[in-house]
């Protein structure tokens, strides 16, 4: 392509002279479209203004680029040369003496700018405003580091943070083990004997060159310099120890820095759940929210009124037409389709006083559509339609008798609908007390069930956080310890040195044998974890300049401490390589992906998440998660004493599965109005993110953007998870953020994003009934059975696998099983429920968790995202 584009920060000496500067850690992904046009976005920050600065090669090497305006007048760039004598151009209009710098009107106004790199190549240039300022930019890059050495050192099997040995104990412990054997050493250092020069008196002089020298200059003087003997600590066993404190202190630094800040934050989920079971608990009233309530009436009524607006367009006498009243029932699934029905007027003359066990309507093409997609709204929907209808006999499939009313024409219908009508009625009630409703008895029994669970939630937190605090104040010591070896080895004129001294006192003596011993248990330990020293150096190298590609390798790291932390995931070894190798690269952004392999053994599954795979259409979304649930014998928690056979069956559908979440981290810190939705139309139908069944989620850190808010849940203005109908959670957006006040806060966002792709890969767990001589026995021998066999599934609070005890069957009014979760850890409850309409299954995880749509009034109450029903 011949062109790379990086952000600048530039220390000006004098006009087009430079005299300090620093590129951006990532390029700028440049795209090209199908003409050949290059496309790229920057962004515009509130108080520190890195430069778009471009490098040329190839064909282009002898290129001047030049900004075009809209009158067509060029504006040549700037070029600038770097410490290595590379040339940068940069989009510079002017110097600024009071400021004593070069200004750019692309760091100052946002809008699309073309830039001319010869004649036959054009880079559009989008300039996109963003309310960022350093501090917040380098909270993304200290989270990122952070999170990335604490999920590093934390338990090999996911639980970080609990009690048992671990990584981070483990290396704290050969921390301080080293700490410890340095300090003997700087208490008797290795001393050398070395000859030097120095004044001595007439009596003790031992004389050389300068003595003779300094005699003629001044004879008779009682000191002359002469030679003398002096200790020395500085020799190559202590240069190489002072290596070792300092590769020690490094490491104890970021680890402590990063127990640090993952102990705030355990403790501020902590306070959070803590805060949130005492508004449970004390919640009597709630606010109904009037503009969610109003969305879903209109959107009820918009329904309606679409049957109320329809006409097939023909004229006909009114003599040849009658008005029908009738009340519409579930789609018939018979030959000829239509929809069941009951004929409130009772039966038609014509019908001769037949006797009819099935009556069926068929509509005009249109009308069906609109009746069938009001009916899953309202169940009870009943018409008053005028029109000309056949009725005729037929025998369905089973033998029954029935009756098929085809309408030709229909001049006018009218619906009534019940729901619609109560839901009226319930507007004017709320006007009356204000949008405040009291809370039922079953509601005032769910909340009293998620504050036990919230409250349980904060032990643990607390529990985890004060064993970080431990580790956090350990670290401190240590690295406080090394910090004063360090300075005393300086005062003893040590330098540093990194390699490995020929002698011998290393083996001979053993407080310096001790002191290897130790550093080589840190090493093995950091091996183990990926934080090595040249890790830590890396992440050391990473600037702020690019905040869009620091905010994706920070999603990268929550997406990955979500399925760690929160559903016990355990990565592969790798891991940490294979971050720091994508998140250090400073060449072309999109040259490579990776994939980052996690499992877990109760329940057997697997996560495959994919950074910027490469799509069939050649596109390359940012990641891609991906589950499967294996049908090995980890996920067969029988009880001890039944001893039937596996009958994989259950599993069947799960295996191979190719659906998964796409998500793509969007940085902006506000969007236009409609923008968040353009741009996730483009992701959606321009690039076709969600080819291959997979969901495509926008992840951006802007609080506030949804535009129309359907959901009355606590994420409702920051998130869409996809829950009108008909999107069917196939895509939307969520806020994830790195703000300070909010960080983990958001994270839940993200969080629930991933169980909402977890839960639907479980499989349906398997009951049996058991007979009196406690054989096992089938559903079909047992109308409801209540042992629960085989189970594959999670809590999405925890993490912990449900056990067969945390699993109960139920029915629903249509005698279809329904199965009830609850945590034996953490006491968080589910459901799973097939819709009424559809069959589609749900999910309702309580206050929280749940990311369907619900009802304005009553949350429990979860509306179908496929075909819109339980309204």
């Amino acid at each position: 392509m011949g062109v790379s584009a990086h952000y600048l920060d530039i220390d000006w000496d004098s006009p087009g002279i430079a005299r300090r500067i620093e590129v951006s850690t990532y390029p700028i992904e440049i795209d090209t479209a199908n003409d050949g046009t290059m496309h790229a976005e920057v962004s515009i920050f509130r108080n520190f203004a890195p430069w778009v600065g471009l490098q040329l090669s190839g064909q282009l090497a002898s290129v001047e680029p030049a900004t075009v305006d809209a009158d067509g007048e060029r504006h040549p760039w700037l070029p600038v040369l770097d410490e290595h004598g590379a040339v940068w151009w940069i989009p510079a209009t002017g110097w600024s003496k009071p400021s004593s710098r070069h200004l750019s009107e692309m760091h100052r106004s946002f809008g699309t700018f073309s830039v001319e790199l010869g004649p036959s190549r054009n880079l559009v240039i989008d300039a996109v405003a963003n309310e960022l300022d350093r501090a917040h930019a380098q909270e993304y890059l200290d989270d990122f580091q952070d999170e990335l050495v604490w999920l590093a050192i934390g338990k090999p099997t996911g639980a970080l943070g609990e009690a048992g040995a671990d990584y981070s104990r483990d290396l704290v412990d050969a921390l301080r083990e080293f700490a410890y054997a340095a300090g003997r050493i700087l208490e008797h250092p290795a001393l050398e004997i070395r000859e030097v020069t120095a004044l001595v008196h007439q009596s003790r002089l031992r004389p050389n060159a300068e003595t003779f020298r300094a005699v003629l200059r001044r004879p008779g003087a009682h000191l002359y310099p002469g030679r003398s003997a002096q200790e020395s600590a500085d020799v190559p066993e202590n240069r190489y120890l002072r290596g070792l404190v300092q590769h020690c202190r490094r490491v104890a630094q970021s680890i402590a820095r990063s127990s640090s800040r993952h102990h705030g934050h355990l403790a501020a989920r902590s306070a959070r759940e803590k805060a949130r079971a005492a508004d449970l608990l004390a919640t009597a009233r709630i606010e109904v929210d009037q503009e969610i309530f109003d969305n879903q009436l209109a959107d009820i009524r918009r329904h309606m009124d679409a049957i109320a607006n329809w006409a097939d367009g023909s004229v006909l006498s009114r003599s040849t037409e009658r008005e029908y009243r009738f009340s519409v029932g579930k789609k018939y699934e018979g030959k000829g389709g239509g929809l069941f029905y009951r004929n409130l007027d009772g039966d038609s003359p014509n019908s001769a006083g037949e006797h009819f066990q099935v009556s069926v309507v068929q509509f005009p093409e249109g009308l069906h559509e609109l009746v069938r997609e009001a009916q899953r709204i309202d169940k009870d929907l009943s018409l008053v339609l005028v029109g000309k209808a056949s009725v005729r006999p037929f025998t369905t499939a089973n033998g029954k008798a029935g009756r098929r009313a085809t309408f030709t024409n229909v001049s006018a219908v009218q619906p009534r609908s019940p729901v619609l009508e109560r839901r009226v009625a319930t507007r004017l009630r709320y006007e009356r007390e204000g949008w405040h409703r009291a809370i039922s008895s079953k509601e005032r029994q769910e909340y009293s069930s998620e504050a036990n669970t919230a409250l349980i939630r904060a032990s643990q937190f607390d529990v985890r956080a004060q064993e970080g605090a431990i580790a956090s104040a350990a670290l401190d010591a240590i690295e406080s310890a090394l910090d004063h070896q360090d300075a005393s080895w300086d005062r003893l004129g040590v330098s540093v040195s990194s390699s490995f001294p020929m002698g011998m006192r290393f083996v001979q003596n053993p407080i310096y044998a001790g002191a290897l011993a130790a550093f080589h248990k840190v090493m093995v330990l950091e091996q183990s974890t990926g934080i090595g020293e040249n890790t830590l150096e890396k992440l050391g190298r990473i600037n702020v300049l690019h905040a869009s590609a620091l905010y994706e390798r920070w999603c990268l790291i929550k997406i990955a401490a979500v399925l760690m932390q929160d559903f016990r995931f355990v990565p592969q070894p790798d891991w940490v390589e294979h971050v720091v190798t994508f998140s250090t690269q400073a060449s072309e952004p999109r040259a490579t992906g990776f994939t980052i392999e996690f499992t877990r053994q109760h329940p057997s599954m697997t996560a495959q998440l994919d950074v910027e795979p490469v799509l069939a259409n050649g596109r390359r979304p940012d990641f891609r998660l991906r589950f499967k649930v294996s049908t090995s014998a980890g996920n067969l928690r029988a009880k001890d004493d039944l001893a039937w056979d596996y009958r994989p069956s259950i599993f069947g559908n799960f295996v191979g599965q190719h659906s998964g979440l796409v998500m793509d981290a969007k940085f902006r810190t506000r969007w236009k109005h409609g923008e968040l939705a353009d741009m996730l139309t483009l992701l959606v139908d321009a690039k076709d993110y969600g080819q291959d069944g997979d969901r495509v989620f926008i992840l951006h850190p802007v609080k506030g953007a949804v535009d129309h808010r359907t959901s009355p849940l606590v994420w409702s203005r920051d998130c869409d998870y996809g829950q009108d109908h008909p999107t069917g959670h196939a895509h939307g957006s969520i806020q994830l953020g790195a703000d300070p006040v909010s960080a983990g806060a958001s994270t839940i966002n993200l969080r629930r994003l991933i169980a909402l792709e977890l839960q639907g890969v479980f499989p349906e767990p398997e009951f049996v009934r058991i007979n009196a001589e406690g054989a096992g026995q089938g559903d079909q021998w047992g109308e409801k059975p209540d042992v629960c066999r085989y189970n594959a599934s999670l809590c999405i609070a925890c993490g912990k696998a449900h056990d067969i005890a945390d699993v109960t069957q139920g029915r629903t009014e249509r005698g279809n099983a329904k199965w009830f979760y609850r945590c034996s850890d953490c006491g968080t409850t589910s459901m799973r429920t097939p819709c009424f309409g559809c069959g589609t299954e749900l999910h309702k995880n309580g206050l929280q968790l749940t990311y369907h749509l619900t009802i304005a009034d009553h949350v429990a109450n979860v509306v179908c995202p496929d075909c819109g029903a339980n309204f």
